[in-house]
């Protein structure tokens, strides 16, 4: 034994004995998680003694994951008594026998009794007492076992559950845009609606609603106080390990139960509107686990039936899951529904298209019967217009327009049917291509629609059209699936590629009625090709949006450093809109997803030109430490998360 140790023993065997004295404690696992350089958590083991009679408690974390090691446990009661409650104990206890013999050992006092426990309730209250000090004003996640009837048995099957459903990976096949509703079993009110998170490849498991009608809401406001409404939300995330309640990781540990992945560790939680949080009671945990089975054995085919059903087996016996999407129990001709907010301008050609078919199979002796004409035939809503498509192809594009229109699961359908009418579609291949997540799927789906959309023009069109390409409706769906393969392009970091689209299609249509001119000169900017943006800023001049303006005057600095053209850009810039500077400077926050629609010099207008000309930006050596030096002083805000 180290002599220093030795010394202290010595120490703490003068101390007076106390036969009322007792003390809990051992190796504990520490409520905790410490970051390590390679950016991987740890969480500590700790030694830890709890004197019962006085209420002290002296704690140390260990430096390393290995507890096998009892000599922290001895330092830390030794510090105890030495240093706080100035007395030996006559007992302690522990779960752990070995540790004990050898504690006794080391003391080397014969009066010391050692007692063997199950559990040690005033050290658990100590470290939950640790975990509370450290969570600070937010108080800890509740554990699964606290809730009403849950076992480890009844969590195990849920683990099970969780572990399938993720390896399925259904949001391959949904989007949090299809509500899903569990018709059979009858299952706790908040369960009876939910989607599937993933889509998007951030969030992963299950979001519930009461009903359709909150679903409807929190799409049009994704705000969180209208998400937790009334009367909270369940939930189903998965997570890594450090983001699960402690008692939960124990659970897991101790238990060995079943996980996906480093990143798929479930936890079934309720939030309440005012902050309140609980776990699934012992009924409210069958009917999770009897949904995640039934999912994890759906099938593609299945879910575009939009009902289905599993048997599923369970600790309170066997149950039949059925499941539904409303929305594709709905033929897929039927008038799609009318939702609030603007519709998707895509949509809207169908109306143009109706107009030149009608154009093209009348004859008019005069402009005012033509027009006269016109306003008979096209009033009233436009999903009321009965469809006069006669080819294959214009049947597909029809089928196309109402999935820009449909959300979710029935876009993919649409889609799908509107290449079985026409391989030419290349609307088709835009909206899967919209709905593929994968940036290397959606690349492939665009391609496919780029080549339909040449099949589908002819050689002549691009030789006699080149220039006006967007003044012709059926050219249009080209120029969004070679707009798609561009930015796909460029999120797979092939730039250079993707600049040679951009560049066609401004050829292609001089107008540039796609806004394909930003994207180019942002592209421009960070591949270092400062010319070439300065040429195009000369072809489209000195238009007056924010996001063109901060680009030049970014392209100028590249160019020229801090020059007098240089600053008079910015200065122009900034009057444009002034709350750009604290966007690109990170010193401002938005809530909230990305804006679709702006006002000149807004904050909306702001994101927008953040969004795309940030990159370039912090980029650029020096540009935002001259930014700043050139942006009128404001108020700094919360910073913006990235």
């Amino acid at each position: 034994m180290p002599p220093i140790r030795s010394l202290l023993i010595d120490r703490f065997k003068r101390l007076p004995r106390r036969s009322n004295e007792v003390w809990q404690g051992g190796v504990v696992r520490a409520r905790t998680w410490i970051d390590e350089p390679d950016g991987n958590v740890r969480r500590p083991s700790a030694a830890m003694w709890v004197s019962l009679t006085t209420g002290m408690v002296n704690i140390d974390l260990a430096p390393t994951d290995d507890a096998s090691d009892p000599s922290l446990a001895l330092q830390v009661l030794l510090d105890l008594g030495l240093k706080f409650v100035r007395c030996r104990p006559a007992r302690l206890e522990v779960t752990d026998g070995t540790l004990g013999a050898w504690l006794a050992e080391a003391l080397g006092n014969p009066e010391l009794t050692v007692s063997v426990r199950a559990d040690l309730p005033d050290v658990d209250r100590a470290v939950r007492e640790m975990e509370r000090g450290i969570s600070g004003d937010t108080p800890p996640l509740p554990d699964a076992l606290d809730a009403p009837g849950v076992t480890v048995e009844r969590m195990r099957a849920f683990a099970d559950a969780a572990r399938d459903f993720y390896q399925a990976a259904p949001w391959q096949h949904l989007s949090d845009a299809d509500l899903v509703h569990v018709e059979a079993p009858a299952v706790a009110s908040g369960l009876r609606y939910f989607t599937v998170l993933g889509a998007a490849g951030q969030t992963f498991g299950l979001g519930f609603f009461t009903s359709p009608q909150e679903f409807d809401a929190v799409h049009e406001d994704p705000d969180p106080d209208v998400l937790l409404g009334r009367r909270g939300k369940w939930t189903v995330l998965y997570g890594r390990i450090d983001e699960m309640p402690f008692g939960d990781v124990d659970l897991w540990e101790d238990a060995h139960l079943a996980v996906a992945g480093t990143s798929a560790y479930p936890v079934a939680m309720w939030y309440g509107p005012d902050g309140e949080r609980r776990r699934p009671r012992a009924r409210e945990l069958a009917d999770l686990t009897a949904i995640l089975v039934a999912f994890a054995r759906t099938t593609e085919a299945e879910i575009d039936r939009g009902r289905w059903s599993h048997e599923v087996p369970g600790a309170d016996g066997s149950r039949t899951v059925t499941l539904a999407i409303p929305e594709l129990l709905v033929p897929l001709d039927a008038t799609p529904p009318r939702r609030p907010g603007p519709p998707d301008r895509r949509a809207m050609e169908r109306l143009t298209a109706e107009i030149e078919r009608f154009a093209q199979s009348s004859l008019f002796e005069s402009v005012e019967e033509a027009n006269a004409a016109l306003r008979q035939r096209f009033s009233g809503p436009i999903d009321d217009l009965p469809s006069t498509a006669t080819t294959a192809h214009e049947k597909a594009q029809d089928l196309v327009y109402r999935a820009f229109e449909a959300r979710g699961r029935r876009r993919i359908q649409l889609a799908r049917k509107a290449l079985e009418l026409s391989a030419d579609c290349a609307d088709a291949y835009v909206v899967l291509a919209e709905e593929s997540h994968a940036p290397d799927a959606a690349r492939a789906l665009y391609e496919q629609g780029v080549a339909a959309g040449e099949r589908a023009l002819g050689p002549d069109v691009f030789a006699q059209e080149a220039g006006r390409f967007w003044g012709i409706v059926g050219t249009r769906p080209y120029m969004r699936a070679r707009l798609g393969l561009a930015q796909s392009l460029e999120d797979l970091d092939r730039r250079d590629e993707a600049i040679e689209h951009y560049r066609e299609l401004i050829r292609l249509d001089q107008g540039d009625h796609q806004g394909v001119r930003y994207l180019l000169l942002t592209a421009l900017l960070l591949a270092a090709r400062d010319e070439e943006a300065s040429t195009l800023i000369e072809q489209f001049g000195d238009e007056p949006t924010a996001l063109w303006r901060y680009g030049r005057a970014l392209a100028v600095f590249r160019r020229e450093g801090d020059s007098r053209a240089a600053r008079e850009r910015l200065r122009t810039a900034l009057r444009t809109n002034r709350h750009v500077p604290r966007f690109l400077t990170d010193e401002a926050d938005w809530p909230g997803p990305e804006p679709t629609a702006y006002a000149p010099g807004s904050r909306e207008e702001a994101v927008i030109c953040d969004s795309d000309l940030g990159e370039a930006w912090r980029a650029t050596p020096d540009a935002i430490r001259w930014l700043r030096a050139q942006a009128p002083a404001r108020r700094s805000g919360k910073r913006r998360r990235r």
